[in-house]
């Protein structure tokens, strides 16, 4: 059947060269595939180069629905969209066969089991992706290659990278790249009936465990991998690290694995100040296994001899053990090597930051307290534990739209007469919608779509990649792992609990290797604050402080349903206000009985939305523990507006209004500030 997909062996002059995986395609009524842009006939499940038979593919027709995902991870239908636009060159891409590394691990069989130590700026990426094009050129399926990775943003860049190396751009599509949350939950959902998304990461990640050392089916779908990549491997701690260690004892004898991993970058033992997490070390498990060691050395993203010198003489003297009090040499050294001082973070500017700046912090609160001090000022937030932010866009145009599919005629017309802004244009956005719920190229499911934005992490293809869309990013070290920019401005803090373990030092070392031209190095307060549930909150005097903007603060009956808005009217109302002006720096959160005594959202006397029941329980929690009362905070903050989407089965559609209720799409504000508020007694 046209449009399935099939494996095929490539064979040149009788000989098998590949083996690949292609949508069957027609030629003259007969069975083909495409391969070398050329269209050739099947002879069983093979085709033969080596003779003058091909035939240009002709121009391409509308793509069509592969059949059900052999795919272990993912295991939805889809229908194969163009790939997305590939992302600008990185630094450290230094283009086909180009020698960044000392060890090459693209050279060894594809069955080696390698643990490939790759220090800040060594070309890891570009190894990881050469690696999988040299083995698909090889004859591996791209779809038998897994690559679990540390963040979602990098997924989607790994597979634009490998997408670009490889003879054929469409099989980085069939690479299985995921991060190792997601492929908990894939196999925990795929193989439990009863699998609900409700508990805790832990609890995924050790549901999915289980099933991986007990369930033969589980096993026997992981058995299929041919080549397992794993990175940054060093923050890979607890049950984490074991159930990668089950992924590698699943595999058959004959996979080859790649692992990479700096251990002077190891600084999730414990996140953000969050409690030690004790167990598995999984290099040290690796290396039990018989896993070979190789070496990246070479450092590609700078050349300016200050981040050369903190790129590899530091790093040496973070892994020797040798140097006394390690924590206070490393912040001295970049301190030295740094090439200017930015003084107290008080003195932060951002408007006289560059957009692409990137300002790291080690604590939470710290980057929440200049983020409030630059108001509306444009920036961008990298922390752990903020909304995710699906584009405004989606918003804009499925709002009121009530039917279950829309076409790509009605698409189009709705995004020129709605003017609709976003980095792409309309075929591209079609393209992305039909790629997750298209049930074909022509018409998209609007429900397949809504329970695919409405996960806890959404495809990327929809999302911004930091909270906000504009502006230099503040962030914490821990959250920006794994970025890079032009120039970091670098605080540490003037003093610090005394460490033993090395985890500062690593801390510091992974901020100061962000930059690729200029580090500027500030100074911080000493650690303060308390959490309840993650949200940070302080004492200033009589006063307080409360971190608002949490990721279930606001829900969808808050912005379009029952209580907070008797009337259709008023929800429209405040979602056109939402719209027309994102950003808002005076918003005031009341405690109001007319709504169950649940905190309101209100711009003067006009009422934005509500916050939740677990915002009010968190602000419980801060008022018992002062043994007081808390009834408002002032200096709420919204700096954008974001998309909030609401699967078909949500039990919060109960309690929302029209069109809201049916279409699944509303209009959300960018709610963050570190508000203040005077308790009362009791």
């Amino acid at each position: 059947m046209s449009g399935e997909e099939v494996e095929v062996r490539v064979r040149e002059n009788g000989r098998v060269i590949a083996t690949i995986q292609r949508p069957l395609r027609e030629l003259d009524g007969k069975p083909a595939i495409t391969f070398r842009k050329r269209l050739w006939l099947l002879n069983g499940n093979s085709i033969e180069i080596g003779g003058t038979a091909a035939t240009p593919v002709p121009p391409p027709a509308p793509p069509q629905p592969p059949a059900e995902a052999e795919e272990v991870f993912e295991r939805e239908v889809r229908v194969r969209a163009p790939p997305p636009p590939p992302l600008p060159p990185e630094t450290e891409d230094l283009g086909a066969n180009a020698p960044t590394w000392q060890d090459d691990p693209v050279a060894e069989p594809p069955d080696a089991r390698l643990i490939v130590d790759a220090g800040p700026g060594t070309g890891k990426t570009h190894a990881a992706c050469a690696r999988v094009a040299a083995m698909v050129g090889s004859g591996i399926p791209a779809s038998r290659i897994c690559l679990v990775s540390f963040t979602r943003t990098a997924v989607v860049e790994i597979r634009n990278r490998i997408a670009r190396a490889l003879e054929e751009p469409g099989d980085a599509a069939s690479v299985r790249i995921i991060t190792l949350d997601a492929f908990a939950w894939a196999v925990h959902s795929g193989f439990m009936k009863e699998a609900r998304l409700t508990g805790s990461y832990e609890d995924n990640i050790n549901a999915a465990l289980k099933l991986l050392r007990e369930d033969e089916d589980v096993r026997d779908d992981l058995a299929r991998i041919e080549h397992l990549i794993v990175d940054e491997a060093q923050d890979i701690v607890g049950p984490r690290a074991d159930l990668v260690l089950a992924m590698v004892d699943g595999l058959n004898a004959d996979s080859g694995i790649t692992v990479f991993a700096d251990r002077a970058q190891a600084i999730y033992a414990f996140a953000e100040g969050e409690d030690d997490s004790k167990g598995t070390n999984l290099l040290d498990a690796l290396a039990a296994r018989g896993f070979r060691q190789m070496q990246l050395t070479e450092v590609h993203r700078t050349a300016d001899p200050n981040l050369l010198a903190i790129f590899t003489v530091l790093r040496r003297d973070l892994l020797s053990g040798r140097k006394a009090n390690i924590e206070k040499h490393v912040k001295s050294e970049i301190r030295r090597l740094a090439h200017a001082d930015a003084g107290e973070v008080a003195n932060l500017k951002l408007d006289t930051l560059p957009d692409d700046a990137l300002v790291l912090m080690r604590n939470r609160m710290d980057v929440l307290i200049a983020s409030s001090h630059a108001g509306l000022l444009p920036h961008r937030l990298r922390l752990s534990g903020m909304p995710i932010c699906v584009r405004s866009w989606v918003a804009q145009m499925f709002w009121d739209h009530t039917q279950r599919r829309i076409t790509r005629d009605d698409f189009e017309k709705r995004w020129h007469e709605r003017d609709i802004q976003a980095p792409f244009d309309s075929a591209e956005a079609w393209s992305r919608c039909v790629e997750v719920a298209g049930d074909s190229v022509h018409v998209v499911d609007l429900h397949a779509l809504r329970r695919v934005l409405a996960r806890t992490n959404p495809p990327m293809q929809f999302c911004t990649p930091e909270f906000g869309t504009a502006g230099p990013i503040l962030g914490t070290i821990h959250a920006s792992k794994g970025r890079e920019a032009p120039i970091v401005y670098l605080y540490l803090q003037e003093t610090a609990n005394a460490d033993e373990t090395g985890e500062e030092s690593r801390v510091m070392f992974v901020g100061a290797t962000r930059p690729r031209e200029r580090l500027v190095v500030g100074t911080t307060g000493a650690p303060s604050g308390t959490k309840v549930n993650g949200r940070v909150w302080r004492r200033t005097g009589t006063s307080i402080q409360v971190e608002v903007g949490r990721p279930h603060d606001i829900e969808p009956p808050g912005l379009v349903g029952r209580p907070f808005f008797a009337r259709q009217e008023d929800a429209l109302t405040a979602q056109a206000a939402w719209a027309n002006q994102p950003r808002r720096p005076r918003l005031m959160l009341r405690a109001e009985s007319t709504v169950g005594w649940q905190f309101t959202i209100n711009d003067g006397e006009q009422r934005l939305g509500g916050l939740s029941e677990r915002f009010r329980a968190d602000v419980g929690k801060i008022a018992w523990h002062l043994n007081k009362s808390i009834s408002w905070l002032a200096y709420g903050r919204s700096i954008g507006l974001r998309t909030m989407v609401v699967a078909p089965d949500s039990p919060h559609l109960e309690t929302m209004l029209e069109p809201w209720k049916s279409s699944g799409f509303l209009y959300a504000p960018l709610l963050t500030s570190f508000s203040p508020t005077k308790p009362k007694s009791r």
